[in-house]
């Protein structure tokens, strides 16, 4: 009896030896049994056929990786901060996420353990892609000597200030050349630069034109013209571009706010920005509409070389306010990441480098741009160029940023010569003389979130003018970030790339 019970026994840790050894074999044998969904997290807009496009998407999927599909979350570009924190607060599950420049801030993530290392899985499910993509741009993606993010081939400059407007409107009531040249012919954004737009804001509401008013969310945007933030690009502590050595301060200190925030208050009192402002949950929602925001801003560029340009009910009329192109230091413009909660990050990385193959580039146009003759068109038989096709209300059937997916190039053209621009405009960028420069925040990050904290209670009011005394609302904004710790943000900041220009 003792012999059997021993050899009872024996089995029994011979078998446990074996399911410790090959855990991950049997819990993946298991998983293709069941089928594997990845969750991917895009921004943009869903169409009619979204739903339709990404379940196509899932059928050919099949082909080159049985057993997983995808689960595509669609989330507007200007809520896609807000759902991103809201996911790592909760880990929530997700697989594969975009992560732009303007929109979230890379190095804080990582900082913070929002991503996951990919250096083994670049070596092994991604090393088509690795080879494929300039070892620059993956530096780029490397903290702390270690890769987190796979940066998109495409646009590396950051995006650019267009000036959009109803073309009808700008031709009858304004001088959008003037506009442009005051404009382009500031480094930094003055008050002149506001004051060039009155003119036509003054004509178009004395003939009952005004619409919805101007949009002052974007409309402010181009007070960051000419300045590059450290750690972030929304970061409110910067350095100016043009000057001849970097010295960091506080923007919202700056002429070009103060300007901003006094233009606001003016346009407000006037009758340019809509009476409601304060109550509106998306104030960006009415741009491009006939009878919405009359004139926003947005990033454009020519022969389209951005996808994700917003749609117009009108023939619009746009045009660069700063006219040069800059490639900040800190990320790649675009990028893919791995989020910490993923729970399939080995078959994430596989369909991604799948994205970025040649066997794979189909799949990419599939879920980029939907099904030829159903959501767009070739517009010839041998062309690489689309036209995306709309329905009755003039409406696209169905579209997805490129940006979301990987490699631009695996794309179709929206015109001819599009690729051609981007890698002239890649070429022809400026480059942040602090390429390289990787921030220290452990001094200062009690501060930099007190001061971050002050920006959220008092920008967006300012920004909409609504403040009675809009003088006396801005004093008590300097007044509360300087006693959050801004002068020591900027004096720390300011000796790191020191040393770092030195060295």
């Amino acid at each position: 009896m003792k012999k059997i019970i021993i050899g009872i026994c024996a089995v029994f840790v011979t078998v446990c030896v074996i399911l410790a050894q090959n855990g991950g074999e049997r819990y993946e044998a298991e998983e293709e049994n069941t089928g594997i969904c990845l969750r991917w997290m895009v921004y943009g807009e869903k169409y009619q056929s979204s739903d339709y496009v990404f379940e196509r998407f899932n059928e050919e999927l099949q082909k080159f990786l049985p057993g997983v599909s995808v689960e595509f979350e669609v989330v507007p570009k200007d809520n896609y901060r807000d759902t991103w924190d809201m996911k790592m607060a909760s880990a929530d599950t997700l697989d594969i996420a975009w992560i732009g420049s303007e929109a979230v801030n890379f190095t804080e993530e990582v900082k913070k353990g929002s991503f996951m290392v990919l250096d083994y899985l670049l070596s092994t499910e991604g090393k088509e892609m690795k080879a494929e993509i300039p070892e620059e741009l993956w530096e780029k993606q490397r903290r702390d000597g270690n890769i987190y993010a796979i940066p998109v081939l495409g646009p590396i400059y950051r995006k650019n200030y267009v000036l959009t407007v109803n073309k009808k409107l700008m031709e009858r009531y304004g001088d959008f050349e003037e506009i442009l040249r005051v404009n382009r012919a500031h480094l930094y954004t003055d008050k002149e630069c506001f004051d060039v737009m009155e003119p036509f804001l003054k004509n178009v509401k004395e003939n009952n034109a005004i619409a919805k008013g101007i949009s002052y969310k974007t409309l402010c945007t181009i007070a960051d013209k000419g300045y590059e933030g450290i750690y972030g690009e929304d970061s409110p502590f910067v350095i100016r571009i043009f000057d001849e050595k970097p010295v960091v301060f506080n923007k919202y200190e700056s002429e070009s706010y103060q300007s901003c925030f006094e233009t606001m208050s003016d346009w407000y009192q006037k009758g340019y920005i809509r009476e409601d402002v304060a109550y509106l949950l998306d104030p960006v929602s009415e741009d491009g509409k006939i009878l919405g925001n009359i004139l926003f801003v947005e990033e454009y560029g020519d022969k389209e070389s951005v996808y994700d340009a917003r749609d117009t009910e009108y023939e619009a009329l746009r045009g660069e306010l700063d006219g040069y192109r800059y490639i900040s230091h800190e990320t790649s413009r675009n990028c893919l990441v791995v989020p910490k909660t993923a729970k399939h990050p080995r078959e994430a990385m596989q369909v991604i480098n799948l994205l970025h193959s040649e066997e794979g580039r189909e799949l990419y146009r599939l879920l980029a741009n939907g099904v030829e003759k159903e959501q767009y068109i070739r517009v010839s038989q041998d062309s690489s160029v689309i036209a995306r096709m709309t329905d009755d209300d003039r409406n696209y059937r169905y579209g997805l940023s490129p940006v979301n997916i990987g490699n631009i190039y695996q794309n179709y053209e929206l015109c001819e010569g599009q690729f051609e621009q981007m890698r002239s405009y890649n070429e022809e960028a400026m480059t942040s003389p602090l390429e390289g420069f990787e921030l220290d925040t452990r001094m200062f990050a009690i501060e930099m979130a007190r001061v971050e904290l002050v920006v959220k209670q008092y920008k967006d009011e300012l920004c909409q003018g609504t403040a009675e005394d809009w003088e006396a609302l801005y004093q008590e904004f300097i007044q509360k970030m300087r006693a959050a710790g801004s002068g020591k943000i900027i004096e720390e900041m300011q000796k790191q790339i020191d040393a770092f220009c030195q060295g």
